[in-house]
């Protein structure tokens, strides 16, 4: 037992003390409760004693050993002693810290022996390696074990957590940080077969004073594994045991070729070994779509041999090559043992001729595809043909890029014209590019020799309750959204609460449509109906156009169902804002239009009883509002009742001013405006004109 007196070796209790009668002198024997010492390190010639009175003050701080004084005379009374040995840090092989304290009187004219055991602060961490590791894994193995609740091995080597690295046996002291009451720990070695183990597992509970010995064995019963048998020494618990087994997974190497590099394969066989310690419980080759289990049967071009205890031997040969196209392919090879071990390799693999269409060949919104064929001399003459949506061939010679592909990029070309309002604008030209729903047929010729196939250019995009099937309640009023969602709005206010409702006049009772209905309120109040948000205060209407809308496909056209009823300018505003564009007694217009717009907020437009701000119109430019670029829009003006009770169709074609931007991700991008009145902003029209739409939808 390690002691150091705080008297000199000739104080006992028989000594008098100095002093007035009213002092006594403390003698103090400070031990640690394990004599563990490495010949090199004494935590007793690292200490500090704190002497506290018996209302917690703190009367002597010793800082080092060499500062405890001979003698201490204190007045009689109740003191308590702490003692700190040894030197706290995160995780050291030697330093260790100790701790402990007492409480004891002097009585007067008395000399009082305080005795002060210090018990280990640390975790202590002892590892073994039994003979069986030596016998069975090469020289290098090591384990790390660290204060944490998962290993990490950049932050065990950075010192980020408390860790040490044992190469050999050994003993660790840890200083848990608080809270922290677990032990992760890794296991690493090669097999002397030549398999990487590699392994790691968490001790919880661990507890400050107790001390874990782990002993690391290969087990020869199971053959391949290794035991990491764990005894949990704690001076507060019985002692307990665990075993912890784990397996090392399985290995796929590859045979002859470095399977970083891309394969290219023209013909011969492909090898990879497969090392496992326990039997394989699944084995299985995957390319593309297809997954060949090859413990359930035989497949044509893939074969495995074992070549020894722990080894197979998988062959790819040309007939399973032949059944690929052109192109890049990752071949992936799978395998799971009876151990619970797994692991898996993919190749990739390139073959020469045309390559198939994919969603990766084509782009919807800039309405392209490429064709690609691979040609290893990088010298074919190659043509590529693309059979357009208007059934045409049309036909580009081949480039190559510099990486045995050959290609040709198919693209929309667009056709010149100026709008209504002076502005220049762009639609596609018919058959060129490629759009979404339709299906085409592509060939290529290669030095004479044709090759062909055939693709659907991807889904179309839907807007959200286009068919007006769901409506919820927002502050009391209907909306043609389903639960919880916001994508369409209306005017509905407290005021004029029927400006935009559900109906089933027009289809029935499992196809509602939505009712818009304009009305005199003093003032015209307009129904409609729009992508964006509305708010109504004081006689004054605020609408938020836009909403966030993922363009993935350019449509080329906006197709709704609508049926309309509008009469004869009845309600003007006669102060203030009047409307520029029509007058009372003129036929009054209703409106549906769609723009497609790169905003980064959305546009407001606010009208009260003599004033109108933020009025805008898509056909008057690409720039003629300030949240943004408008891109392209389609609009239809209704300049007459609608014949009949039936819905009618129509198509808003869509013309673009920039048909090279595409939205921005996460920006205000579509906007669709319904209007009984054209211009009822303005709070002008015909206060009767109801107009019923249905069914939006793209068309490409």
């Amino acid at each position: 037992m390690l002691l150091t007196a705080l008297t000199g070796a000739s104080c006992s209790q028989d000594e008098t003390p100095a002093g007035d009668g009213r002092t006594g002198v403390m003698a103090m024997t400070i031990s640690t409760s394990r004599a563990e010492t490495n010949g090199e390190y004494d935590p007793l010639q690292y200490q500090k004693v704190y002497i506290y009175n018996s209302e917690g003050g703190l009367l002597r701080k010793y800082a080092a050993k060499d500062d405890i004084p001979e003698r201490l005379e204190l007045l009689s009374g109740t003191y308590r002693v702490a003692v700190e040995a040894g030197e706290e840090v995160p995780a050291d092989f030697s330093k260790r810290f100790y701790k402990g304290e007492e409480t004891f009187t002097v009585k007067p004219g008395e000399t009082t022996h305080a005795e002060v055991v210090c018990k280990i602060a640390n975790t202590v961490v002892e590892v073994k390696f039994d003979a069986s590791i030596v016998e069975n894994l090469d020289p290098g193995y090591f384990v790390w074990i660290a204060g944490t609740d998962k290993f990490d091995e950049a932050e065990a080597e950075s010192g980020a957590v408390p860790a040490l690295k044992f190469t050999d046996e050994g003993t660790g002291y840890y200083t848990l940080p608080a809270g922290t009451t677990s032990l992760a720990w890794m296991f690493r070695g090669t097999h002397t077969s030549g398999k990487e183990v590699e392994m790691e597992n968490t001790l919880t509970e661990v507890k400050a004073g107790g001390k874990y010995v782990f002993t690391f064995r290969y087990s020869p019963d199971l053959r391949g594994y290794i035991d990491a048998l764990l005894i949990r020494v704690d001076t507060e618990t019985e002692d307990k045991d665990d075993e912890i087994i784990f397996s090392p997974d399985p290995a796929l190497l590859t045979e002859g070729f470095d399977n970083d590099e891309v394969q290219k394969y023209t013909s011969g066989e492909k090898k990879y070994r497969i090392m496992a310690f326990a039997e394989l419980k699944k084995f299985t080759v995957s390319v593309g779509d297809d997954s060949y289990d090859l413990l359930t049967g035989t497949h044509e071009g893939i074969s495995f041999t074992p070549t020894d205890k722990y080894n197979t031997e998988l062959t790819l040969s040309d007939a399973f090559f032949a059944g690929l196209a052109g192109g890049d392919h990752a071949v992936t090879i799978h395998v799971e043992d009876a151990n619970g071990g797994s692991n898996e390799i993919s190749t990739t693999y390139r073959l020469q001729g045309l390559v198939p269409v994919t969603e990766k060949s084509y782009d919807l919104w800039a309405n392209t595809v490429t064709l690609q064929v691979v040609d290893f001399t990088r010298s074919a003459n190659v043509t590529f043909g693309l059979c357009g949506s208007d059934g045409q061939w049309k036909y580009l010679t081949g480039t190559s890029q510099g990486d045995d592909f050959i290609s040709a990029t198919f693209a929309r070309q667009w056709q010149e014209s100026t709008n209504a309002n002076g502005h220049t604008v762009y639609t596609r030209e018919a058959g060129t590019g490629v759009v979404a729903t339709y299906g085409y047929e592509y060939k290529v010729t290669i030095d004479g020799t044709e090759k062909s196939g055939s693709f659907t250019a991807g889904a179309a995009q839907t807007i959200p309750n286009a068919d007006m099937s769901g409506w919820s309640m927002t502050s009391g009023f209907a909306f043609p959204n389903a639960e919880g969602g916001a994508f369409w709005s209306s005017g509905n206010n407290t005021m004029t609460k029927t400006l935009c409702t559900s109906t089933d006049v027009k289809f029935g009772k499992a196809a509602p449509a939505a009712k818009l209905t304009s009305t005199n309120m003093l003032v015209l109040a307009a129904g409609n109906l729009f992508t964006g948000t509305f708010a109504y205060k004081s006689f004054t209407g605020t609408v938020q156009f836009g909403q966030p809308y993922d363009f993935t496909v350019r449509p080329s056209a906006l197709k709704v169902k609508y049926h309309a009823k509008v009469g004869t300018v009845d309600k003007v505003r006669t102060s203030g804002d009047i409307c520029p564009y029509i007058k009372k007694g003129d036929p009054d217009m209703a409106r549906i239009f769609v723009a497609i717009v790169d905003w980064n907020a959305p546009h407001q437009v606010v009208s009260a009883m003599t004033t109108t701000k933020g009025a805008w119109d898509p056909e008057k430019g690409i720039d003629n509002v300030s949240e943004g670029k408008i891109l392209g829009y389609g609009s239809l003006w209704i300049t007459q009742s609608t014949e009949g009770d039936d819905m009618q169709d129509a198509e808003l074609d869509i013309v673009w001013y920039d048909h090279e931007t595409r939205p921005s991700g996460g920006g205000y991008s579509l906007v669709i405006s319904c209007a009984c009145n054209a211009y009822g902003d303005y709070f002008t029209g015909c206060s009767t004109n109801v107009m019923y739409v249905d069914d939006f939808e793209w068309v490409y």
